[in-house]
């Protein structure tokens, strides 16, 4: 009769041992094996995938939208009644023909930032005095209506909302009109006007400045920091809800009687960590080649650069807490009990994605950068900004290397002790002791 430890020798994954295989060959096997299954069941998992697809969609849509909306010229047609607002809607009109001649926006980052008026093609349509202008609202026949025999005294009138393009030039064509009715009654010259409307502004000097078309260094750390925090917690659940599922279905005591533990969690860690490695780089994919459509060199350039370390300290961390999500689920009996076997995970998640999102003081950043659940969030963010010395992100790198180490081998001992614990809950003292 044989033991688990003779069928461990005897079998790799369900397959004979060859008689001259090193223990090493037989583990990596029996690893490649398990990582291979937990990827199987990922691919073929329809939230996983619903899920990124919404975030390439997302991703996407950030990138290339703002874009493409950039381009379109509304067409806004307009009643007006009186002296005043046919000939403020005409300047309007003019104003808006002119913003149509100056260089489109080429990036969803220019338009953040666009200055000056904006593109439009206003028509208009006289109406006497008298005539239901709500009437012609409520046929849709205009988008708007001005109404008003004095540039002071002007009402744009909507059904539902005025179009902001609308909006803005007829409120700069009526400035522009009180304005030079002002400067007529005051006796002022046209140079004087100008200098009263159009003062010189002051010269801006950049000691630093940042290559236009770049992303603002705080929107790519906060990106990082969000790709982190999305993988990890999503990632985590998956292994902790693989784990007790297994348990509850008793497939892991047929797994465990085939090969070691430390074997089963490491092909599990490496699974999900291919996976999530894969769909960060899918999404990261999505949004450079959405930039280059978008005509974006820059950014790429900027993206590419820094996701070096972002990867790093990805991966780092992502083993890090990978193995004490799968102790929470081996802590619990059902799946029903994850939230409390879990909560600790759960807690180092937020927590750093909170501390890399709020503002706090460059003392305490730097600080939290070095340790080790806070660094895979924090370090990437002050490479990103540029307050990190060349040397400060090996050193954290090798904080969390070291604080990893530990964690798979805590991790390892404590999956080991409650796996195949299937009657109850456990806590973590119960299943430590478990492996004595």
């Amino acid at each position: 009769m044989s033991t688990p430890e003779t069928a461990r020798s005897e079998t790799v994954a369900g397959r004979p041992a060859l008689p001259d295989e090193s223990a090493g060959t037989r583990a990596w096997s029996t690893v490649r094996v398990v990582a291979a299954r937990e990827i199987a069941v990922k691919l073929r998992d329809k939230a996983f995938l619903w899920t990124t697809a919404f975030m390439l969609l997302l991703v996407t849509a950030a990138t290339v939208l703002p874009v493409l909306l950039s381009q379109r010229v509304p067409d806004l047609r307009v009643a007006v009644q009186g002296e005043a607002a046919v000939e403020v809607v005409g300047l309007a009109a003019e104003l808006g023909a002119q913003a149509q001649d100056e260089p489109a926006v080429t990036s969803p980052l220019e338009l953040l930032s666009i200055g000056g008026l904006p593109r439009a093609d206003i028509s208009w349509v006289t109406v006497d005095p008298g005539v239901d202008v709500q009437r012609l609202l409520h046929d849709e026949d205009v988008v708007a209506a001005l109404l008003g025999d004095e540039p002071d005294g002007l009402r744009l009138v909507g059904l539902r909302d005025v179009p902001t393009e609308l909006e803005t030039l007829v409120t700069a064509a009526a400035g522009e009109l009180q304005v030079a009715q002002a400067a007529h009654d005051g006796g002022l010259s046209p140079e004087q006007v100008t200098a009263i409307t159009q003062p010189t502004p002051p010269q801006v000097e950049l000691l630093e400045p940042r290559d236009e078309g770049t992303m603002p260094p705080e929107l790519l750390a906060l990106l990082f920091a969000f790709l982190f925090y999305l993988s990890v917690l999503t990632f985590g659940t998956s292994i902790a809800q693989s784990v007790v599922e297994e348990k509850q279905s008793r497939v892991v005591e047929l797994l465990v009687a085939a090969v070691p533990v430390r074997w089963l969690l490491t092909g599990k860690v490496l699974g999900n960590t291919i996976m999530a490695t894969a769909q960060v780089g899918v999404i990261v994919g999505a949004g450079l080649l959405g930039a280059v459509v978008a005509g974006q060199g820059s950014l790429v350039t900027q993206l590419v650069g820094s996701a070096g370390w972002f990867v790093l300290f990805f991966l780092l961390g992502f083993v890090m807490l990978s193995c004490l999500w799968a102790v929470g689920g081996s802590l619990a009996s059902r799946v029903e009990e994850l939230s409390s076997t879990t909560a600790l995970m759960q807690i180092l998640v937020i927590v750093p994605f909170f501390a890399a999102v709020l503002p706090i003081d460059e003392g305490t950043r730097t600080l939290l950068s070095y340790v080790p659940f806070t660094a895979p969030l924090l370090m990437p963010a002050r490479i990103v900004l540029g307050t990190a010395e060349a040397w400060e992100p090996a050193v954290a790198a090798v904080a969390v290397l070291l604080t990893s180490a530990v964690f798979v081998w805590l991790g390892a001992r404590l999956y080991a002790g409650s796996v195949l614990h299937t009657s109850g809950r456990l806590k973590a003292a119960q299943a430590w002791r478990g492996t004595d």
